[in-house]
């Protein structure tokens, strides 16, 4: 029996993250061999990176995957092809073991509710071990004009929407876009585009606060990024911008430590006012435009 595994510096990834698939050969004995080993072709994917993962998984005539994480567009696919997901954090012989001990079951639906779309790559991992949305609470206030740059199917709209007297929910994926309207059409104050986030139809200067979550790391053109967050928000407006931290074993290949951040957007007048860590994996940098 063959089974394929999405890895990161032998750690188990989800399908859109990891650098190489593993093919993994267990025999009848509870041996097992790795088979194969070959670059992740989610890395050149322009949009739901993993399900191009999950097909290389087939064209290698596997069903099986071992994946740190899968959000809704993969794992439709999956069940759809009839492609069986085990979830498992940790290394890859680790993961191993426990498949062939049975300990891993099939995964029932999404490890997250959502995923964020943008200008680029998509993934997206839900931030856990805090409240929900504790951690944006004090950056809110009624009647702002919000923008969730690369909202996929609107984790965060779903709690900017309580605030905003007017949020636009901006991602280029086309069926994230759809999947937002599905959940927040009876919401007149939500404006969906599915729109590359480089490139808005934003009016200029009227955002409060704009936000990206796991985003901003893989957008190719990153200077247009921030002149389009700088050209939307108002004067003193403020930039709420998660990623992952640079140490950490989980999420993409390619990471920015604040510094990084930081820099790219003091070019166009932003100035960090504040840092927190809002999970093991993930910081927060908010960043505010005094020109």
């Amino acid at each position: 029996m063959k089974i394929a595994i999405s890895v990161s510096d032998g750690f188990v990834s989800g399908p859109g993250e990891g650098d190489e698939v593993w093919i993994i050969d267990i025999k009848d004995d509870g041996s097992y061999e790795v088979v194969e080993r070959y670059e992740n072709p989610a890395k050149y994917a322009q949009q739901v990176r993993g399900v191009f993962m999950l097909r290389s998984v087939l064209d290698h005539g596997v069903d099986k995957v071992i994946l740190s994480e899968i959000g809704p567009p993969g794992y439709r696919w999956a069940i759809e092809k009839g492609i069986k997901i085990y979830i498992f954090e940790g290394r890859v012989e680790d993961a191993i073991r426990a498949f062939i001990e049975g300990r891993l079951t099939e995964a029932q639906g999404p490890t997250h509710s959502e995923h964020h779309g943008y200008h680029g790559h998509h993934h997206h991992r839900h931030i856990e071990g805090f409240g929900e949305y504790d951690f944006l609470k004090p950056y809110v206030s009624g009647g702002m004009v919000i923008a969730d740059l690369g909202c996929g199917e609107g984790y965060y709209c779903n709690f900017f929407k309580d605030y905003a007297s007017r949020l636009y929910c901006v991602d280029i994926d086309e069926t994230a876009i759809e999947e937002v309207r599905r959940r927040f059409s009876n919401y007149g104050n939500i404006t969906m585009l599915n729109e590359d986030i480089t490139r808005t139809s934003i009016p200029s200067g009227s955002v409060d606060l704009a936000f990206m979550s796991n985003v901003f790391h893989d957008i190719e053109d990153k200077d247009a990024a921030v002149r389009e967050v700088g050209r939307i928000l108002k004067p003193g407006g403020r930039l709420l911008i998660i990623e992952f931290k640079k140490d950490v074993i989980f999420g993409p290949p390619f990471k920015l430590s604040p510094e990084e951040v930081e820099h790219y957007f003091s070019k166009e007048g932003f100035v960090r006012e504040g840092y927190a860590e809002v999970s093991p994996y993930h910081y927060m940098l908010v960043l505010k435009k005094v020109r």
